[in-house]
C-alpha cells in the first residue's frame, strides 16, 4: 500500500482518475502474429511477443496500469484498513484546537459481511460423477473453500480479483490468488471478450537493488517472463519462454478475472463521502469534548486578579489559584464617584452542543451507508425480534438481489477454472477432451447463502409439502435444517428402510404402518 505524502482533498473534488477502473482491450486482428507449438504439437498463429510494436503494447498498459489504475486500488485498501481520508485532510490553522482524527471500520464491515453472506458455506457441484471425482479430489488438495474466499475478499473490497492456475512442481493442478496491484488481463475486441493475454508483475530487491519481473500469460500457453531494474519498463528483456510442451497444460490464458459486478466496483466504492461524512462527524464531537475540557476561562469584573503586588498586570495570581485549585474574586469595583461595578464572575467559554441533532446526524449517515450498500439496517430496533417470515425478507430483499449477482458472476469464473483443469486433465489423464468439455459445461454450481433461518418455520413447511410434491422436494428443504443432501438422505432412508425389512427386529405394514414383532409374522 503506496504512502500517503500528503493532505488529501477532503469531501471534494473527483475521488478517482476517470480511467481507473477501465478494461483494456485490443483489437485482435491488428496484432503481429507469429507461428507456435501449442500443448499437443500443432502449429498455430499467435500473438507475435518477440515484436517490437507488441512490446511497446506492454509497456504501454504496464505503465498505464501502475500510475492511473492502481492508485484507486490504493485507496480501496487503505478504507479497507481503516486508514481513511480523514487521517490525511488538511491541518486546523488554529495549533491550539484539537484536531482528532477517528477513522471507521465501515469498509472492512461491508465486505466481510457480503463474503460470508455468498461465501460462508462451501459450494456444492452436482454433474458427471467422473468429473465431480476429479474436482473433488483437485478442491481437497487446494483447500478450495478457503481459497473462495480469499478470493470474494479481494473481488468485493476492490470490484475485481485475479486467479492463475498452473501445475507445481508434483505435476499437480493447483491455483493462487494474485495481488490485484500487480495483475490485469487484456481482452480482444468481441462482445464475450476473450482473453488475449495476463501480466503479473512484481518488484524483488537483491543487493540493494530493485528489478522487477514482468510474467505475461498468452492465450496459447505460453508463458513470458521479462525483467527490468526498478520499474525501467522500456528496457525490460526477455528472460526465458515456456512452451505449452514444456509444463502448462492449459492452452489458454491461465489467469482468470473475477468481477464483482459489471461495473467492477467494489461493495463499498459508492458510500466512500458518506464513510467521510461519518469520520468527519465523529472526529468533530471528538474534538469538542476535547476542545471543552481545555476550554478558555474568562474572569469578568475584577481586573485586580490580574494584579501582581506592586499593581502591574501579570499572572502569578492565576498560577497560584491553578495550584490551589480554587478561584478567588475580589468584590465589584468602585468608580471614583462611587458607582458600584458588576459583580466579579468566572465561566468557561464553550460552544453549546445541540446532541440531539448530532446524534440525528450520525443515525442518518448509518443508515444510508447500510441502504446504498443493500445491507440490512442493523440500527432498526425491530431486527432479530418476532418478525414475520415475509417481513424479514422484505428487509433482506436488497442483499439478496446484489448476492444473486454476485453468484452469477463468480459462477462464471469457477466454471473457467474448471475448464482450465479439464484441458489439463485431458492432456495427463487421456480423458476424451470433447466429452469432458461438455461434461464440465453441464456441472451446476449451487451456492447456500449463509444467513439466519427460522428452523420452525422450515419444519412446518417441510411437514406441509409431505405427500404433495416429491420426496426428493422435501429432502431438499429439509436439507436447509438438516445439513444432509438430497442424494445423501434418499440413500440413507432406503438403507433404513432396507434394514427395517431384512429382519432386524421389526417389520413395518405398508397399509397401516403398525410396527409387528418378526416371530408373530412367522407364526402366521
Amino acid at each position: 500500500m503506496g504512502k500517503i505524502n500528503k493532505a488529501i482533498s477532503f469531501l471534494k473534488g473527483r475521488r478517482f482518475d476517470k480511467e481507473s477502473n477501465i478494461i483494456y482491450k485490443l483489437p485482435y486482428g491488428k496484432i503481429p502474429k507469429a507461428n507456435h507449438a501449442g500443448a499437443e504439437g500443432e502449429i498455430k498463429e499467435a500473438i507475435d511477443f518477440g515484436h517490437e510494436e507488441v512490446k511497446k503494447i506492454l509497456v504501454k498498459f504496464i505503465s498505464h496500469h501502475k500510475e492511473r489504475q492502481v492508485p484507486r486500488l490504493e485507496e480501496l485498501k487503505r478504507y479497507y484498513m481503516a486508514e481513511n481520508n480523514i487521517k490525511y485532510r488538511e491541518p486546523k490553522r488554529d495549533p491550539y484546537r484539537a484536531d482528532n482524527r477517528i477513522a471507521s471500520d465501515f469498509a472492512k464491515f461491508i465486505t466481510v459481511f457480503n463474503r460470508g453472506v455468498v461465501i460462508g458455506n462451501p459450494i456444492k457441484y452436482a454433474g458427471d460423477d467422473l468429473v465431480l471425482e476429479e474436482l473433488d479430489e483437485f478442491n481437497l488438495r487446494v483447500n478450495e473453500h478457503h481459497h473462495n474466499q480469499l478470493m470474494c475478499n479481494d473481488c468485493f473490497m476492490y470490484g475485481r480479483a485475479y486467479e492463475q492456475t498452473y501445475r507445481n512442481e508434483y505435476a499437480e493442478e493447483w491455483i493462487a490468488k494474485l495481488d490485484v496491484m500487480e495483475t490485469f488481463v487484456v481482452y480482444d475486441e468481441s462482445i464475450g471478450q476473450g482473453s488475449l493475454f495476463a501480466v503479473h508483475y512484481y518488484d524483488l530487491e537483491y543487493l540493494n537493488k530493485t528489478y522487477t519481473n514482468v510474467e505475461v500469460y498468452t492465450n496459447d500457453g505460453r508463458t513470458l517472463l521479462y525483467e527490468c531494474e526498478g520499474s525501467d519498463f522500456e528496457h525490460m528483456q526477455l528472460k526465458n519462454e515456456t512452451l505449452e510442451s514444456q509444463g502448462n497444460y492449459f492452452d489458454a490464458v491461465t489467469i482468470t478475472e473475477w468481477r464483482n459486478n459489471e461495473e467492477r466496483t467494489s461493495d463499498f466504492e459508492a458510500v466512500l463521502d458518506i464513510i467521510d461524512a461519518y469520520d468527519l462527524s465523529q472526529s468533530e464531537l471528538a474534538n469538542f469534548q476535547q476542545d471543552s475540557t481545555d476550554a478558555y476561562l474568562v474572569i469578568e469584573g475584577n481586573p485586580a486578579t490580574m494584579q501582581k503586588k506592586d499593581g502591574k498586570p501579570g499572572t502569578g495570581t492565576l498560577k497560584e489559584m491553578r495550584e490551589a485549585r480554587m478561584l478567588i474574586l475580589g468584590d465589584p469595583t468602585v468608580s471614583p464617584d462611587g458607582k458600584v461595578g458588576p459583580a466579579p464572575k468566572a465561566y468557561y467559554l464553550i460552544k453549546e452542543y445541540d446532541s440531539t441533532g448530532a446524534e440525528a446526524y450520525k443515525k442518518r449517515l448509518v443508515a444510508d451507508i447500510l441502504r446504498f450498500t443493500f445491507l440490512i439496517d442493523f440500527t432498526d430496533e425491530n431486527l432479530g425480534g418476532n418478525n414475520t417470515g415475509i417481513g424479514m425478507r422484505f428487509k433482506g430483499w436488497g442483499n439478496d438481489n446484489m448476492r444473486k449477482t454476485k453468484e452469477r458472476l463468480i459462477e462464471k469464473a469457477i466454471k473457467r477454472r474448471i475448464r482450465l483443469l479439464g484441458y489439463s486433465w485431458s492432456l495427463s489423464k487421456g480423458m476424451e477432451h470433447d466429452k469432458l468439455y461438455q461434461d464440465i459445461n453441464d456441472i451446476t454450481i449451487q451456492f447456500t447463502p449463509n444467513i439466519p433461518q427460522n428452523d420452525t418455520e422450515i419444519m412446518t413447511i417441510v411437514q406441509g409439502l409431505d405427500a404433495v410434491v416429491s420426496n426428493k422436494t422435501v429432502y431438499a428443504m429439509a436439507a436447509k435444517l438438516t445439513g444432509v443432501s438430497p442424494d445423501e438422505e434418499g440413500k440413507r432412508i432406503k438403507e433404513e428402510r432396507k434394514d427395517l425389512f431384512s429382519g432386524n427386529g421389526y417389520v413395518f405394514k405398508k397399509q397401516t404402518g403398525e410396527v409387528i414383532d418378526d416371530e408373530v409374522v412367522e407364526n402366521g
